[in-house]
């Protein structure tokens, strides 16, 4: 039997028999901790909750240090000033640690897009006229901006956004000119489309009025039950990509088998959210960390099904990156460097692939060549 699929039914009939230990992997303080993670508290985290929750890293055998931090941004901040060795975060984050001197390195992923076609939820006002369709509504008569965003620009929604209104222009719903604007964050001196709102924030906002429109996960969901409120998703055209685990240049180089344990944990959480056996006990528990008004189980299971969960996807990332950096208005972005699939590879020995980058199937279950 495959390695993979043995432990992958090992870790289902656990968790169905509620066998699996629910033990606090992270420690007090940094004390013996061989991993100090930076791990936020919404969408894309949960591998990193369901590891903790589930005693998978300890079932590793490694000790890890959880960091609570509010988005991609923070942690990677957290990850540039030495606090923690190892992150997750999306696409724009990577960017700018990679653009950066400081070093570090995308090791694995834990979610990536079903497609080539990727897309946006919004939550919206509903007197403002917006089509998501058209974002010509997003401006009044006279060319100034109506329609005002609201994200956490720090983020990977900021380039998500961004890459929206790009199609948009290319379909020529929006002039280059209305583009530029829109994808401009508004400062005291300059309007712009985009305004930077912190996600706990960005509901508040909606409401009041300070914007007229949020582009995020689940606070969307969580805007969506407010008087006025609407809610929608708009496609476009992108790179397969996702989310992105990196860890410093320091982690890297001297922690590489606590790295490699704590893929292995990591890889079998996302293996609870495939399996369709225990995808409900884990996006309850998912709903339950959260514990926020509006988001629930059943949208949590409607995340999940959103994307593929696995450490494995790296093939198409560099792509993924230098696709989304261009948005960001870097010139020659090239982060092939920066990519290193050697550790994941080390997380699923006995398994030969060609050049060490690999996907996974998941019908079959099984590690297949890129």
């Amino acid at each position: 039997m495959n390695s993979k699929v043995a432990v992958f039914i090992t870790i289902s009939v656990l968790a169905i028999a509620g066998m699996v230990p629910v033990i606090a992997s992270s420690l007090d303080d940094g004390t013996d901790a061989d991993i100090t993670i930076a791990c936020g508290t919404k969408n894309c985290y949960e591998p990193f909750w369901i590891a903790e929750e589930y005693g998978l890293f300890d079932m590793e055998g490694v000790k890890v240090k959880m960091n609570y931090v509010d988005g991609g941004g923070n942690a990677t901040t957290a990850l540039l000033n030495g606090s923690v060795d190892l992150t997750l975060v999306g696409a724009d984050p990577a960017i700018r640690l990679f653009e950066s001197s400081e070093g570090g390195y995308a090791v694995a992923t834990v979610e990536t897009s079903k497609s080539s076609s990727s897309s946006n939820d919004f939550a919206y006002r509903t007197d403002c006229g917006i089509d998501l369709e058209d974002a010509s509504t997003f401006f009044n008569p006279d060319g100034s901006v109506k329609v005002h965003c609201g994200i956490d620009t720090a983020t990977a929604y900021f380039s998500g956004y961004i890459s929206y209104l790009y199609d948009q222009y290319e379909y020529g719903k929006i002039t280059e000119e209305q583009y530029k604007i829109l994808k401009t964050t508004r400062t005291i001196d300059k309007d712009g489309g985009i305004v930077h709102i912190p996600f706990d924030s960005q509901a508040a906002a909606l409401v009041t009025g300070e914007v007229q429109m949020i582009c995020s996960g689940n606070t969307v969901e969580i805007a969506s039950d407010k008087d006025n409120i609407a809610t929608g998703s708009a496609s476009f055209a992108s790179v397969v990509g996702g989310i992105v685990i990196i860890v410093s240049d320091e982690a890297y180089n001297e922690k590489s088998d606590a790295i490699i344990k704590v893929l292995k944990a990591l890889d079998k959480a996302c293996m609870l959210i495939e399996d369709p056996k225990t995808v409900d006990d884990v996006s309850q528990f998912c709903a339950d960390y959260y514990n926020s008004s509006g988001w629930t189980a059943e949208k949590q299971k409607n995340f999940f099904k959103s994307y593929y969960w696995d450490i494995c996807n790296m093939t198409s990332m560099s792509d993924y990156l230098e696709y989304k950096a261009k948005l960001l208005d870097i010139e020659n972005p090239d982060y092939d460097q920066f990519i290193k699939t050697d550790l994941v590879v080390k997380a699923h020995e006995g398994v030969t692939l060609y050049d060490g980058l690999y996907t996974y199937d998941h019908e079959k279950g099984i590690l297949v060549e890129a």
